[in-house]
């Protein structure tokens, strides 16, 4: 579909059902394809913007937007937006100032939490879907993460199960995000595309474009790739008689332009010539070493980053300039650089240690960290950085990176746990407070003041999403933890979101099974939700948690006599059975619902129901 096409289809779609409908279609947007419950769980976590003010999207928008001509259904209850409506619904919601880039990354924590749980699914239909919509995930949230994890699916793919190539092409090409990372896998997905369709003299021309090295392609951010072997020897281009011309100008230009412009614009367009040409290196490091235009040396530096693997001329060039410059976010990068090109580089090490050691800014400082995390993880010089940067800073966001990268490198350090408990302490913000509760539990399980942080988020926040975050969180600490048990009873008892209710009940159930605060809790949505939607949802969670509960039995009896909606009856129905199996109200209601319905399916689903739990039953 041309873009024109979908902005009309969007901008009907708004015409026809207000902007809260859009804003809603935003959010959905992100995941690769929806169902009704994806959709529903959505609608209910994002109800305000980034301002926090109320977004006012109707819950009649779910149903809405599934049956409108934004989404195709694909699949029973599976939907999908067209690859170019979708495209378009995302730039649409970075752009808009209530949402942004913030909220985007926000979907996307949201969707990899949803789908974690069927990651590890037995059933390769769950766990292949669930493995796309974290990748889609991931693209957003950390697109290099997102480049790794297919690069890893492409190599298992052609070696064990080379059918999967073309849905991953398809993929990749999906969730592309502009990152150099990103556009190197794409083509190397062209180029696993034409492979599967035996077409290998296009597959290498595609693979001829990337840089290879001893059989394997470098997507960059040491991400590599195997070349399957009927594509190897790759088709090197030779440059012609009129390129080496063009390169040995621009080098002249370079050396011997005095308008710094002018240069600028000759390094840049150098690049771009030929990659890995030794006379382009030799004018890159006459840049670094000639000029004082910091953005010139950057923009330098980039590029041997790019194009100077290995090369001893650009290693040289760029520990020289480590050595001499006096700005610390010239040496960061020349470090960072260095150690692409060269990994191990001493100078490169010793660069960033150097910058971490004496920045007086604190984003230098935690740049200069991260990079050395990336490359030399165990250096001591990681943990101490981070732990002061956490300790010291003004700035939330730069603590809650470094929280991350502490996660990331050594969860159990003593260091690292009381740097994260200070956090938990001392924070004003609570998605900081949050992140490093949840870090801290995980690193160290039963943590007490983990979980009276995780506690007092709950208390206290005003997004629902991240009470929902942390409620789940109690309901994973062990068995019977009395600190755990009882701010999950406080939940259920204060909360006045329904569907926090509902998780609260089932978190607690699972750290203390029979709890009759969990079963109560449920038993409150059921009777005093309007929402049919959220019912059908409780009444399934009371089949899961009220085992031979008599409030619960005698409720869903109640459901199965009085509702009017046969899905409603068909769920109550099948939770009374698993409560209470050999009960003949479970029987009767669906013998009701398969009498009565005008719903083909309906009446399918009751009857495969009481297939189950009444097999001779003389109705089916």
């Amino acid at each position: 579909m041309k873009l024109e096409a979908a902005q009309r289809r969007i901008n009907a779609f708004k015409k026809r059902f207000g902007e809260p409908h859009l804003y809603l279609a935003y959010h959905a947007a992100l995941p690769l394809a929806l169902t009704p419950d994806l959709l529903y769980r959505i609608w209910a976590n994002f109800r305000r913007d980034i301002q926090d003010e109320f977004i006012d999207i109707p819950w009649i928008a779910v149903s809405d937007l599934i049956l409108s001509s934004l989404c195709d259904e694909v699949g029973h209850e599976l939907y999908e937006m067209e690859a170019t409506v979708r495209q378009e619904l995302l730039a649409q919601f970075k752009a808009h100032p209530r949402f942004t880039a913030q909220r985007l990354k926000e979907v996307a924590s949201f969707l990899l939490e949803y789908v974690q749980r069927d990651l590890d699914s037995q059933n390769t239909y769950d766990r292949e879907f669930a493995q796309s919509q974290s990748w889609a995930a991931w693209a957003y949230q950390d697109p290099e993460k997102s480049v790794e994890l297919l690069a890893g699916a492409f190599q298992r793919a052609y070696q064990e199960n080379p059918r999967d190539l073309m849905r991953l092409s398809t993929l990749t090409e999906m969730i592309h995000q502009p990152i150099e990372e990103f556009d190197r896998l794409r083509i190397f997905a062209r180029a696993m595309g034409h492979y599967w369709r035996k077409k290998f003299e296009e597959a290498k021309a595609e693979i001829a474009r990337l840089p290879t090295e001893g059989g394997v392609v470098s997507l960059g951010c040491n991400i590599v790739i195997p070349i399957p072997g009927e594509l190897l020897p790759v088709i090197k281009t030779v440059q012609d008689e009129e390129t080496q011309k063009q390169i040995a100008e621009l080098v002249q230009v370079i050396q011997t332009t005095e308008k710094e412009y002018i240069r600028r614009q000759a390094a840049e367009s150098l690049q771009k010539i030929d990659p890995g040409n030794p006379q382009i290196i030799a004018g890159l490091v006459t840049v670094i070493q000639g000029t004082e235009d910091k953005f010139l040396i950057h923009q330098a530096i980039d590029s041997l980053r790019k194009i100077g693997q290995r090369n001893p001329q650009a290693i040289a060039g760029l520990v020289k300039l480590i050595q001499n410059t006096q700005n610390e976010r010239t040496r960061l990068q020349a470090a960072e650089s260095l150690e692409k090109i060269d990994p191990g580089n001493s100078q490169a090490l010793g660069g960033l240690v150097n910058v971490i050691q004496n920045t007086q800014d604190e984003n230098t400082r935690l740049q200069g960290i991260l990079s050395l995390a990336k490359i030399d993880p165990g250096n001591p010089q990681v943990i101490a950085g981070l732990v002061q940067v956490i300790q010291n800073t003004q700035d939330e966001n730069t603590r809650w990176q470094g929280i991350l990268s502490l996660a990331k490198i050594d969860p159990r350090n003593p260091q690292v746990i009381a740097a994260l408990v200070q956090v938990t302490h001392n924070t004003q913000d609570e998605n900081t407070r949050w992140q490093a509760a949840d870090i801290l539990e995980k690193s160290d399980p039963g943590n007490t003041q983990a979980i009276a942080a995780l506690i007092q988020v709950i208390q206290n926040t005003h997004y629902e999403y991240t009470r929902r975050l942390s409620v789940e969180r109690l309901g994973e600490i062990e068995q019977g933890n009395p600190q755990a048990i009882a701010g999950l009873v406080q939940v259920i008892e204060n909360t006045q979101d329904e569907d926090t209710r509902l998780l609260a009940a089932y978190s607690l159930e699972k750290i203390e099974q029979g709890n009759p605060q969990a079963i109560a809790g449920v038993i409150q949505v059921i009777e005093n939700t309007q929402d049919e939607y959220t019912r059908r949802l409780a009444i399934k969670s009371l089949g899961e948690i009220g085992q031979g509960n008599r409030e619960a039995i005698a409720l869903l009896i109640q459901v199965i006599q009085n509702t009017q909606h046969p899905y409603t009856r068909m769920q109550a129905a099948e939770s009374l059975w698993k409560i209470a199996p050999g009960n003949l109200q479970a029987i009767a209601g669906l013998v009701q619902v398969i009498e009565n319905t005008q719903s083909e399916n309906t009446r399918m689903q009751a009857a495969e129901i009481l297939r189950k739990i009444d097999p001779e039953n003389p109705n089916l």
